[in-house]
């Protein structure tokens, strides 16, 4: 992360608009958005303010004809982020146009409220029919590479349905953070701070099956851990922010979690999403058992103690966890402890009584990690 090197510029007071301008901004809420949205704005940023760009577009030129080279304090865009063509790179340029620490304020029609609109708007003898093909079109099209070059000749590459956890990995991914959203008229409504300079490009739009993870192995060092996609895409990046609004449950797992997919639910009850963890243990950055490859935010949980033992061993595909089933962080810190300090006494011996241990458990007791 880029620590910027004037954090103080957002303390200056802002300049007020001419009237023109103030008339101006006035005029693209009234035509984008009810006196509601307004009034939430207005609690985040000065709209009357000068360096407060108002938007409602979802075109990369129209940032750079607003005052090329100025830096704004607050951008905030009226128009439903799902139009974007190109939403990584739009936020992006977003975040180039934006002061250290400034705001961008936007909007979405989520997956969920895409829904529930649908449910209200058809009767219930077509409501599902129709809300199906629109899900296939607008969210499953997009991702597939067989089906993404018909979306993009039938739509421009627009109107794709977005989930909440996957506008915010990408807000995280392009250096913001998500200080509050809120939902008003049918669109949920996100605030984000600047925290970080944009990524270089070429920008990520991974929504492939198959994709990879970086998490900390031996020594710390980073490795790419291969795995079948069970949670929405840029899923990777909002671990901050759940644990940040949702802490932890009694398992050490996030609570609340909703970033797993239908179908990543299945894959995950049957470990079909494990199973490319074998290129890893053919790369040799991984073993058959041992403890859990984390991402860095995650590993940040635990003690520091735990973290440098965990890093003295290789991870492994098969953790403690199924021979112990902990039910708290701690109980899995304790777990993975007695492990290293009996793999360290003896390797192979504690390997196999740990995998058929854990075999055991899996079938005969049909244990779970979820």
């Amino acid at each position: 992360m880029i620590h910027f090197q004037h954090p103080t510029d957002l303390k200056e007071e802002p300049v007020v608009a001419s009237p023109q301008v103030i008339k101006e901004k006035k005029r693209v809420f009234q035509n984008e958005a009810e006196e509601r949205v307004y009034q939430f704005v207005s609690r985040f940023c000065r709209v009357d303010a000068s360096d407060t760009l108002v938007l409602s577009s979802t075109q990369q030129l129209d940032l750079s004809v607003n005052k090329p080279e100025y830096l704004f304090r607050s951008i905030v865009n009226l128009r439903v982020m799902n139009e974007a063509q190109k939403l990584s790179g739009y936020i992006a340029e977003i975040n180039s146009r934006l002061r250290d620490e400034g705001l961008f304020i936007c909007c979405l029609e989520t997956s969920k409220l895409r829904r529930l609109r649908f449910y209200k708007k058809y009767p219930v003898g077509i409501r599902r029919v129709t809300y199906f093909f629109d899900y296939l079109l607008r969210r499953v099209a997009p991702t597939m590479k067989a089906t993404r070059w018909l979306y993009k000749w039938l739509t421009g590459d627009r109107h794709k349905v977005v989930s909440f956890f996957e506008m915010v990995g990408r807000l995280v991914y392009c250096g913001f953070e998500v200080e509050h959203d809120e939902i008003i008229d049918g669109l949920h409504y996100l605030v984000a701070r600047k925290v970080s300079a944009p990524p270089r490009p070429p920008l990520k739009e991974r929504y492939g099956l198959l994709f990879s993870q970086e998490r900390i192995g031996q020594h710390g060092k980073k490795i790419k851990v291969y795995k079948f996609r069970t949670m929405v895409a840029f899923s990777e990046y909002v671990q901050e922010h759940i644990y940040r609004h949702n802490s932890l449950d009694r398992k050490g797992k996030f609570r609340d979690d909703k970033r797993v997919t239908i179908l990543g639910g299945f894959f995950r009850r049957f470990w079909l999403d494990e199973w490319p963890m074998l290129i890893n243990l053919l790369k040799g950055d991984m073993k058959l058992v041992g403890v859990r490859p984390l991402s860095e935010q995650y590993l940040k949980l635990y003690d520091p103690e735990v973290i440098q033992k965990r890093l003295s061993v290789k991870p492994g595909l098969v953790p403690p966890y199924y021979v112990d089933l902990p039910s708290t962080l701690e109980e899995i810190q304790i777990s993975e402890m007695r492990y290293i300090e009996r793999y360290k006494k003896a390797p192979l011996k504690t390997d196999l009584i740990y995998f058929f241990k854990a075999f055991w458990n899996i079938i005969g007791c049909g244990a779970r990690s979820k």
